[in-house]
């Protein structure tokens, strides 16, 4: 898939490992910042949002993430993302092979709360 970022502070901080441990890296012993470019590569490598291992839990989001999907970094938290597919006639937000680019919005979020 092709991967844009809403945010260029976002952008930043994936292409700097030792800025994304300096900002996700709360917990001792655990690598978040490598947990979340594990899962952006998965998204990179996949031709299509249906090319996600159910492993990632490639899943739709409601209320204030509707139409926005999400797929797990780990027990909590979520890489957030919209579908983006300007003039493109064969997209559709409910089949997962037409979602070939989106725009990541958030990294490292938890929107259970």
């Amino acid at each position: 898939m092709k991967i844009e970022f809403q945010s260029s502070k976002h952008e930043r901080l994936v292409n700097s490992i030792d800025d994304l441990r300096k900002k996700f890296n709360k917990t001792r012993g655990i690598d978040t910042a490598l947990d979340i470019i594990e899962s952006l590569n998965i998204l990179s490598a996949a031709e299509s949002l249906a090319d996600i291992p159910n492993c990632f839990r490639p899943h739709p989001l409601q209320g204030s993430y509707k139409g926005c999907f999400a797929i797990d970094v780990d027990k909590k938290n979520r890489i957030i993302f919209k579908p983006n597919h300007p003039n493109d006639m064969n997209f559709r937000i409910d089949n997962y092979s037409s979602i070939k680019n989106i725009i990541v919005i958030e990294l490292y979020k938890d929107y259970h709360k």
